[in-house]
């Protein structure tokens, strides 16, 4: 038997799970109960776990699922529908299946989120009540029901009970066993199926079957609410243990054997638990009447008519009842069985190794043991004040109301208080006692601290100490540490006093807790700091409040640390400690375990005095706000499960998705989304920590707590990824990521088309109002140039030709005066200045008739200014075109006259020539513009440098290269010069694409 308990043992961890402690009492356990209230279904017939983490329940109100927080009445797929039929049978696969049976007939099959229906009924009969089902290693479906045995076979229901030898009647407790094996109830009769056998043979008789359930070792067992009975094996080879998913499989009725072969049962009434059956040699046993723990009050349970037991694969036990669903699960901390009335405690071990507790106000002296319940070993005085400790030889201080006692190996030392002020005796409030290994120190309510140093007491103003001090922990022989509420710690050695301050960043409050020596740790009310090169840096946690308002803290011979704070005991294994000191801003790995775990509230602070102490046994003892906890360190339970993330639901414009197995595609005009997720981990779901990242949204990981809902607003169209992750207590992540795909298609006005017809849109309304503007500044630009023409005409034709009538009057007159006379001498200087008169005129009429190339028409403007400069100089001009004319580009036009203009002026100014002629040539490849003169030429040196103080020749050359031409100025071969314009066609003719001017003038040739 031995063997076989270390078997199952060893059978247990390997599944990666906690089995329930057997050692715990039922009303130890960490026990929740869900009803109505709180969404759970009521009338329970049935519980199962599938292989990717759901617990299923089936109960009179349909099919539910649960996730340890919420349950959710399951929903299927668009296109299906689960029967609204009270659920009689659930039977979880080995593959992932689930097989559903109805009350009122017929069994469907959920895989994958999909659900097929068999026929609820058996010819034209409906199919009675099913009690359960099995699809065995053939894949064929069976049920057992109120009908008999029933096959599915080519999607009808068949009767096969007499065929294969089953007795008529209701059958029932169909399973499948880790053999292959078929077993089932009929009557009083257990029958089983070998795999190729033809019919059932009969195994037992003269049993009604109320439960048939296996134990750990693969043992079948028959209950009989009375009786249980050992099933003889009828397997051929070595035993095989009961498989895993066999005890996921389902529920049972009556009761159940757990990975440890603890048997629970639902017949007492309520609930019980038999220890160590399934460990013991194959016997009848009665396990209802003498249970090894029982809960059958009805202030216990939430009913204590139960229907079904069921144990998931991390060792929790589920019980389904009338009422709704309650668990049992271990507490990793016991609580200590006490009196009541205790407010606080000091610590200390007894000379055994055994921790004692010194309760207040009751004054009790407990002794706390692992292996039996708390006990009364002393009872002291009872009041507010006295406080226990240990001197560090291991004497026992007890500092009660009117001496100390130090206790050793059976020897009593009394020690007197330091005497009153006014040296009169009293009772006296002693809150802390402490031995550094040379002296004694001792803080009394009202009046300090004191020490008792070569057999005499000195005060704190005689120690330099300053008042207020809230904790004190011993360092080095003659040195202690000493903490204040401002956050300020004092190291007293020997007479010397250090002052230690966290300020900034590594600030933790007012101190609660210190730990001397190697190590120097300091905790406060908003955290944790420990002293490095001089300094106390604080450490990091993920939450801040698990490391906030530590008041005891133990380590153990491994190096782990243990610290009772204000969530609770926080452990933090050895490496991660290290790890935390080498990079204090990372943040810290620890395992939290709090009120959901068995820890009395909150760590007791009041006492300022140390929370923890450990035995000798390896046992860790905390004390909380409302009693006190125990935690074996020396256990080493598996892990559970990691957690598993599943995204249950998306809800976009009122419509819920359920199936993600393909990426989504979102309707058009979709702008805000929910999700909603959850974890399977159903040790302590509560304290499952999420976090998720919507990919094209969230630059990170969003951390969201314990939240399972995430929504978002403002969503544009695109491609988006939702990923969820998921982290249990043990600081496990989920293994496998869960993530969907959607797309949010675009509505037509977020369409790149709609955007480029809008841009469209802007630049015709845009041009429209170019070619408004364009308009009235050509209006007003012809209205200017019409009155530059209408000035010019006029000066030309009657200011000009009358100061020019006056000129010739005046040399008229001039023949008959003397040459040397004075007035002839007063009338010529007079027409010298008419003359330049008149060449400023006619200047002036040029520059107003430059305009006159406002419409386009070159060689009308050239030919205005050609008269023009031909009435006041003997050159004869003239003007040809060749081709035919066509609209020049308005800045191609307009630097062209400029350049003809200039070319003409310097011609008949400078050349002294006879004749001017200007040409026109409007070719498909180019437009030519040529001014020949017969005059004196031009010297080359001005062509190329320009002459000095003048840009005439130079500003040619740039007017030429702003459109693109060429100008060519030289020397004719009989006499004069030749200015040739040629420019481009792209760049000289409107209408061009504006694309070729930028083309190079060598390509363009080609």
């Amino acid at each position: 038997m031995r063997t076989l308990s270390l078997f199952l043992c060893l059978f247990a961890w390997l599944n990666g799970a906690w089995a329930l402690d057997h050692e715990v009492a039922l009303s130890d356990y960490h026990h929740d109960i869900w009803t109505g209230k709180d969404g759970a279904p009521g009338e329970i017939a049935a519980m199962a776990q599938t292989a990717d983490g759901w617990l299923w329940i089936g109960s009179s109100n349909g099919l539910y699922r649960f996730d340890g927080v919420r349950f959710r009445r399951f929903e299927a797929l668009g296109g299906e529908a689960l029967p609204r039929r009270p659920i009689t049978a659930l039977t979880a696969l080995r593959h992932g299946d689930l097989l559903i049976g109805y009350i009122y007939g017929g069994v469907s099959v959920l895989s994958k989120g999909h659900l097929r229906h068999a026929p609820s009924t058996l010819g034209k009969l409906l199919v009675g009540p099913v009690i359960s089902t099995v699809r065995d290693e053939d894949g064929v479906l069976w049920a057992s029901t109120n009908n008999g045995l029933l096959q599915l076979k080519n999607g009808a229901w068949e009767h096969v009970g007499p065929t294969l030898g089953v007795p008529a009647g209701r059958t029932s407790n169909l399973i499948l066993d880790q053999y292959e094996q078929i077993w089932l109830a009929a009557g009083e009769q257990l029958l089983v199926l070998p795999r190729g056998a033809q019919r059932f043979r009969t195994v037992l008789s003269g049993y009604s079957t109320v439960n048939l359930s296996a134990s750990p070792d693969g043992r079948l067992w028959l209950d009989t609410h009375d009786k249980l009975v050992p099933v003889p094996p009828q397997h051929a080879g070595p035993a095989r243990p009961r498989a895993s998913w066999q005890a996921q499989a389902e529920g049972q009725e009556s009761g159940l054997f757990d990975r440890d072969g603890n048997y629970w049962t639902l017949a007492c009434p309520g609930v019980c638990r038999s220890d160590g059956i399934g460990l013991q040699a194959s016997a009848v046993h009665t396990p209802t009447v003498t249970p090894s723990s029982k809960l059958d009050q009805p202030w216990q349970v939430s009913s204590l008519t139960g229907n079904v037991l069921f144990e998931d694969r991390d060792g929790s036990i589920w019980i389904g009842t009338q009422a709704g669903v309650e668990r049992f699960r271990n507490n990793r901390l016991t609580q200590a069985r006490l009196n009541g009335g205790e407010r606080m405690f000091s610590f200390a071990r007894d000379a055994d190794g055994h921790v004692l507790a010194w309760a207040r106000p009751t004054g009790e002296l407990w002794q706390l043991r692992a292996d039996g319940p708390a006990r009364v070993v002393e009872r002291l005085p009872a009041g507010q004040f006295g406080v226990l400790a240990n001197g560090a030889d291991g004497a026992l201080l007890l500092a009660g109301t009117d001496h100390i006692e130090r206790r050793r190996g059976g020897q009593v030392e009394r020690i007197a208080y330091p005497p009153e002020p006014d040296g009169k005796p009293g009772s006296v409030r002693a809150t802390r006692i402490l031995d550094d290994g040379r002296d004694l120190w001792i803080t009394i309510g009202g009046r300090g601290t004191f020490r008792l140093h070569e057999g005499k007491w000195q005060t704190q103003p005689e120690l330099g100490l300053p008042p207020g001090i809230f904790f004190v922990a011993p360092g080095a022989p003659g040195a202690i540490w000493a903490g204040y509420n401002d956050g300020v710690v004092l190291h007293f050695d020997n007479g010397r006093v250090t002052r230690y301050a966290a300020r900034g960043e590594h600030e933790i409050g007012a101190i609660t807790y210190l730990h001397g020596g190697k190590e120097v740790i300091a905790a406060g009310n908003v955290g944790l700091a420990v002293l490095r090169d001089g300094q106390f840096q604080r450490l990091n946690a993920a939450d801040p409040d698990v490391l906030a308002r530590v008041s005891g803290m133990l380590v153990t011979a491994n190096g782990d640390h243990w610290f009772n704070g204000g969530k609770g005991v926080v452990h933090v294994r050895a490496a991660d400690w290290q790890a935390a000191l080498a990079a204090p801003r990372q943040a810290l790995n620890y395992v939290l375990y709090g009120v959901l775990d068995g820890y009395p509230d909150f760590a007791a602070t009041a006492i300022r005095l140390p929370s923890a102490m450990a035995d000798a046994d390896g046992q860790l003892w905390f004390a909380g706000v409302s009693g006190i906890a125990r935690l074996d360190s020396t256990r080493n339970d598996p892990p559970p499960h990691p957690p598993q993330v599943r995204i249950e639901t998306l809800v976009a414009q009122g419509k819920r998705y359920l199936d993600f197995t393909r990426p989504l595609t979102l309707a058009a005009g979709t702008t805000s989304l929910r999700f909603e997720y959850t974890a399977l981990s159903y040790t302590m779901p509560e304290g499952l920590r999420f976090r998720y990242q919507l990919e094209g949204v969230d630059a990170g990981w969003q951390d969201t707590g314990m939240r399972r809902a995430v929504s978002y607003t403002n969503l544009g169209p695109g491609d988006y990824r939702f990923r969820v992750a998921a982290v249990n207590q043990f600081g496990q992540w989920n293994q496998q990521e869960e993530a969907i795909s959607l797309r949010i298609l675009p509505t037509f006005t977020q369409t790149p088309l709609f955007y480029a017809l809008c841009a469209l849109a802007v630049a015709g309304l845009l041009y429209l109002l170019y070619w408004l503007w364009l308009r009235q500044a050509t209006l007003r630009l012809t209205t200017r140039m019409a009155e530059r023409e209408r000035i010019a005409r006029a000066l030309h034709d009657s200011f000009l030709q009358s100061v020019h009538g006056l000129t010739l009057s005046f040399q008229s007159a001039l023949g008959g005066l003397a040459k040397d006379s004075v007035a002839r001498q007063k009338i010529e200087r007079v027409l010298l200045l008419a003359d330049k008169v008149m060449e400023e005129g006619r200047n002036e009429v040029l520059d107003l008739r430059s305009g006159a190339m406002g419409d386009g028409d070159l060689a009308h403007g050239l030919t205005l200014v050609g008269e023009v400069l031909q009435e006041s100089h003997r050159a004869v001009f003239s003007l040809h075109t060749e081709g035919t004319p066509r609209t020049l580009d308005a800045q191609a036009a307009c630097e062209s006259y400029a350049i003809g203009r200039e070319a003409m002026m310097n011609a008949f100014r400078h050349a002294e020539a006879a004749g001017v002629q200007v040409g026109l040539r409007y070719g498909d490849d180019a437009f030519r513009l040529q001014v020949l003169d017969d005059g004196k030429g031009i010297d080359p040196e001005v062509v190329r440098n320009g002459r000095a103080g003048h840009w005439g020749v130079t500003g040619l050359f740039e007017r030429a290269a702003r459109i693109g031409a060429e100008l060519l100025i030289e020397p004719r071969e009989h006499g004069g010069t030749r200015v040739l314009l040629t420019v481009p066609a792209a760049c000289a003719y409107a209408g061009q694409a504006r694309w070729k001017r930028y083309v190079p003038r060598w390509f363009r040739r080609r």
